[in-house]
């Protein structure tokens, strides 16, 4: 009976080697597995950021690190509670009070009123549209037994800007080639200018050059030659006397017994 004890203890010692061996085995195997898990993740390292970098979508979610931002939708029909309100900015429109208010453009700061005159400045300046209007022009014109006539010509004069500046103008630069081949013709001086012109109360203030004053006809070409302008400015509802002015001033005559002092109308000769 005093043996049997003996062969038990000797059984167990046998098992608990057993036991000891394997769990040394399986630590050396994870431990093993853990080494060349590390060698291989260090070798093949670059390999791995070189097929991260090749892919387009991994590479943009490596690159894009920004915070999701939620916003808050407001659901129809439910209030907000008042703690998320306390949370949440409040976003408030813009009111005129009437006092200059600060604009952000671009990196810099400027005022709402420097903002309104710096886009004022880069629109395109209008255009004047111009337009053709059917004026009449008076030229002179010689009859057959020699008498000198004021005959009244209609053309088609283009418009940018004042009528009866236009019209004047086309006056001044004479007689087409058709025109004249009827025997129509200026006693306006050639080279004569219309340096100004304004109307006020019915009267017509023209400034002319100089050249207007020296006309090789004489008296009587003179005389037709200021009707040949009263008669085309008349045509104008707005006009009834044409001042003239030599330079920028008045002269009591602009050739012999012709008084140039005061407005002359179409009953001054």
């Amino acid at each position: 009976m005093g043996k049997q004890p003996a062969r038990k203890t000797r059984s167990t010692g046998k098992k608990r080697r057993k036991k000891k061996s394997k769990f040394h085995l399986g630590a050396s195997f994870w431990i093993l597995l853990l080494v060349l898990t590390g060698v291989i993740f260090y070798f093949g390292h670059d390999q791995i950021e070189k097929r991260i970098s090749g892919n387009k979508y991994l590479s943009k979610l490596k690159k894009e690190d920004k915070p999701l931002v939620v916003e808050d939708i407001e659901t129809p029909g439910v209030k907000k509670s008042t703690s998320s309100n306390k949370n949440t900015a409040k976003k408030e429109t813009p009111q005129d009070s009437g006092k200059n208010t600060i604009i952000k453009m671009g990196n810099q700061v400027v005022s709402d009123d420097k903002a309104k005159s710096a886009q004022k400045k880069q629109e395109p300046p209008k255009q004047i549209q111009s337009t053709f209007r059917d004026s009449a022009l008076y030229f002179v014109f010689f009859s057959s037994n020699g008498d000198i006539k004021l005959n009244k010509i209609n053309r088609m004069v283009k418009v940018a800007g004042s009528p009866l500046q236009a019209v004047m103008d086309v006056l001044l630069e004479g007689v087409n080639t058709d025109e004249i081949n009827q025997g129509y013709l200026s006693l306006i001086p050639p080279g004569s200018k219309l340096r100004s012109i304004r109307v006020s109360d019915g009267i017509a203030t023209m400034d002319f050059s100089e050249e207007f004053m020296f006309n090789t006809f004489g008296p009587e070409g003179m005389k037709n030659q200021l009707k040949q302008i009263i008669y085309t400015a008349t045509e104008f509802p707005t006009v009834k006397a044409v001042q003239f002015l030599i330079d920028g001033k008045k002269v009591d005559y602009i050739s012999e017994g012709i008084r140039t002092q005061e407005p002359l109308t179409k009953n001054s000769f």
